[in-house]
């Protein structure tokens, strides 16, 4: 060894390299990884979203349905309480004739 100057060898150079490059590899597939994690991430969210999507439509149907059936008891109760109202006069109007008032 020369004094006042370090001498390099090139093996210990190319061993350097070698090593910096396998840690670029290995710090490269860490962060693809952490990347590719995400993205399945991102995707089970939206595909949850979509299937939450989904089911609220399916309610929402459901719900529509519901309340047109429910208009149709509705006037279906009306009709037969109108029927009882005019049952109930004529009953009464025949009392009135058979009691003779």
């Amino acid at each position: 060894m020369k004094s006042g100057k370090m001498s390099f060898n090139w093996q210990s150079f190319v061993l350097g390299m070698a090593l910096c490059a396998v840690l670029v590899v290995f710090i490269g597939s860490k962060a693809a990884d952490a990347q590719t994690g995400s993205m399945q991430r991102v995707m089970q969210r939206q595909a949850n979203m979509n299937d939450v999507w989904e089911k609220t439509n399916a309610m929402d149907e459901r719900l529509i349905a519901m309340d047109e059936r429910l208009i149709r008891v509705e006037k279906k109760m009306d009709e037969t309480l109108q029927d009882l109202r005019m049952m109930m006069k004529a009953l009464g109007r025949l009392e009135s004739g058979k009691t003779g008032k």
